[in-house]
């Protein structure tokens, strides 16, 4: 009686449990940090400029899978070798679903398949290594009051569309680890005011400024103008 394959690697078209095989093992180690620690001449100690930013910022890390495939006969196992390069190592940097994580997934390409054909065993190895984000991306970030396109999350229940007629106060709360800037859509020209007092102009259509973010928790935001406005995340966790 074979054993129900529960655990998965997913990428583009490549799907290890579609195809028949089982996770040996899963090792996706912390990233290393992006240190600046400089000595200066005549002062006690180093200094660390590592957080100049605000927050640790670090490199991307490496996920290694090892998949095996039993009782598969010669041709097959060739097949699928050939197959599994053609799926993985062709695809540029998109999301990877990791049965292992809960609610997120990676953000990276693949950089090596390597297979070890087993002939006395009628088996086939894999180990696939991937360079990804640090950061893991949760799969959802909220629902907007648009009921045909809301959708539910795991994490913080909460809005991220909103229906504007002259000013609206909101709050929007960040639960990944790090501050992040949204994407926002709008149907029409409309003003962001932030707590501190300053202020974003949002025109129609889709907006991105890298320098405003939602720091991490609540953000409590002024929305003024007329119209639909909707915030787009990405919430970051260090799996």
């Amino acid at each position: 009686m074979a054993i129900e394959i529960n655990e998965y690697i997913e990428m583009g078209r490549f799907n290890s449990k579609e195809a028949g095989y089982y996770v040996l093992e899963h090792d996706a180690p912390s990233p290393d940090e992006q240190e600046i620690i400089e000595s200066i001449p005549f002062m006690q100690g180093v200094y660390d400029f590592s957080r100049l930013l605000g927050e640790r910022v670090f490199d991307n890390r490496k996920l290694t899978i090892k998949l095996y495939r039993p009782q598969t006969d010669y041709e097959e196992r060739k097949r699928l070798e050939q197959e599994a390069k053609e799926q993985l190592m062709l695809n540029e940097i998109t999301s990877i679903t990791d049965s292992w994580l809960d609610g997120c997934h990676w953000l990276g390409k693949c950089t090596s398949v390597n297979a070890d054909d087993d002939q006395g065993r009628n088996a086939l190895t894999l180990i696939l290594t991937f360079d990804c984000y640090p950061f893991a991306l949760k799969d959802a970030a909220g629902y907007t009051d648009e009921f045909d396109v809301d959708y539910f999350v795991d994490g913080v229940d909460q809005w991220t569309g909103f229906f504007v007629k002259g000013q609206r106060t909101i709050l929007l709360i960040n639960e990944g680890v790090n501050a992040t800037s949204p994407i926002i859509t709008a149907t029409g020209k409309m003003q962001l005011i932030m707590e501190d007092g300053e202020s974003l102009e949002i025109q129609k259509g889709q907006n991105q400024d890298l320098f405003f973010k939602l720091k991490r928790g609540e953000n409590r935001l002024t929305i003024l103008g007329n119209g639909h406005i909707r915030f787009i995340t990405e919430t970051e966790v260090m799996m």
